[in-house]
């Protein structure tokens, strides 16, 4: 039996990279998760593609990062308590 080398064709892991390949162009900034879900493949294949030299992810992001890019909701709910009163 022969071990399968992947789920995916060699088209469809084009189209891939290069849904890759331009997101990262448009959102240099993006985190690696935001690249995989508009790839359309999780990030796993991604960082095998990368291997081949077509394009380069970004670091992962720090837990202190990923703080930092979500938004102060306690601010936002008391703006909407004031306005419901």
């Amino acid at each position: 039996m022969e071990k399968q080398r992947s789920n995916y064709t060699s088209d469809e892991l084009k189209v891939f990279e290069k849904r890759a390949k331009e997101f990262i162009e448009r959102k240099p900034n993006a985190s690696r998760a935001k690249i995989s879900i508009y790839s359309g493949v999780g990030i796993s294949v991604l960082e095998r593609l990368e291997k081949n030299g077509a394009f380069k992810l970004p670091k992962p992001m720090t837990s202190k990062q990923i703080r930092k890019t979500n938004k102060d909701w306690g601010i936002f709910w008391e703006y909407l308590g004031l306005q419901l009163y």
